[in-house]
């Protein structure tokens, strides 16, 4: 009978050994679960270097569509300037000039071209003032605007000037006028007669051609 207690006892002792090591073991297996976490990692890894070649090409396209849009200045050597009209009223001449595109694309001037009365032998007028106005007796608000000329197209600006002397009064005369294209170095000489018996003359900004009937 003592000899059944101690065995059942050592059978319970070893049952409960066994019990423990099984669950320390499934405590010890527990941690590797981790590859779930690892290719979630992965997966942030490949989406943050994805590459964006949509927005280098935008970037890359944006010059030449700027450039397309955007006429360089008109240089003396593509343009061509000749008179188009005078207007005389109380003593007052107004000549009228206009520059031509002749060149084979868009250009754009902006602002007021240059002048100088010339004498029979080249030289300036002396006591000759230029002087760079909006308004003539013949027009007014002639503010300055940004003309884009295409091939063949004009741009007008407007000479000004008063011819009325007293009878002792000895009033100067061009044999020829230099004109210089706004923002340009080179001019054009031209045969042209003005009489500015004040010592004053005008020229107004450019502005474009209404080609309207």
């Amino acid at each position: 009978m003592r000899i059944l207690i101690m065995q059942s006892s050592m059978l319970l002792l070893l049952t409960a050994v066994t019990t423990g090591c099984v669950g320390s073991s499934s405590v010890t297996k527990q941690p590797q679960a981790l590859p779930a976490s690892t290719e979630q990692a992965t997966k942030e890894t490949v989406l943050t270097s994805t590459p964006t070649p949509t927005e280098k090409t935008t970037d890359n396209s944006t010059p030449e569509a700027t450039t397309a849009t955007n006429p360089t200045r008109c240089e003396t050597s593509q343009l061509s300037v000749h008179q188009v009209s005078k207007d005389a009223g109380v003593g007052n001449v107004g000549l009228t000039y206009a520059f031509t595109n002749n060149a084979s694309s868009p250009c754009t001037l902006k602002g007021y071209p240059g002048l100088a009365l010339l004498d029979a032998t080249g030289q300036p007028l002396e006591r000759i003032k230029v002087i760079r106005s909006k308004d003539t007796y013949f027009s007014s608000q002639q503010t300055r605007q940004k003309v884009t000329l295409a091939p063949g197209t004009q741009a007008s600006f407007q000479i000004a000037y008063n011819h009325i002397s007293s009878s002792d009064e000895h009033c100067p005369m061009s044999s020829k006028i230099e004109i210089t294209p706004p923002n340009n170095y080179q001019h054009f000489t031209l045969t042209e007669q003005i009489k500015p018996c004040t010592g004053k003359v005008r020229i107004t900004p450019v502005r474009a051609v209404d080609t309207k009937p």
